[in-house]
């Protein structure tokens, strides 16, 4: 990305692989992350989507914003699980960029996330 991202390194995502219109992250779930039923937090599991979103919609010359995005959350995680949040570039135009983001578990999807962004050339 270009520059720091503190909230990521906060949370504890690590970059897997970045390249043109795609991102990899991970993050192992900690206590720190669950809610007070016990399993990870749903907030947890968006952040960790977005950040793969906006690693992906950032790579190039371009800098992007998100203008519209969901998450679907399909199974739980809990503490000692490691995430992976994979972004792949669905479209993109001179303005509008569209990325769907999967958060697994190991084999098991636990989320998919859609994020539109916008992008502008750097001035």
């Amino acid at each position: 990305m270009k520059g720091e991202d503190s909230f990521r390194e906060l949370l504890g995502v690590q970059v897997v692989e970045v390249k043109d219109g795609y991102a990899k992250m991970s993050l192992k779930i900690t206590k720190q992350h669950t809610n007070f039923v016990g399993v990870t937090h749903g907030g947890v599991i968006f952040s960790l989507a977005d950040c793969a979103f906006a690693e992906a919609a950032n790579s190039g010359d371009k800098v992007a914003v998100a203008v519209q995005v969901s998450i679907n959350f399909l199974k739980p995680t809990l503490e000692g699980d490691t995430l992976t949040a994979e972004a792949v570039k669905v479209s993109e135009g001179k303005t509008f960029g569209l990325y769907s983001i999967t958060v697994r578990k190991e084999d098991k999807t636990v989320a998919v996330f859609t994020g539109l962004s916008y992008k502008q050339s750097k001035s």
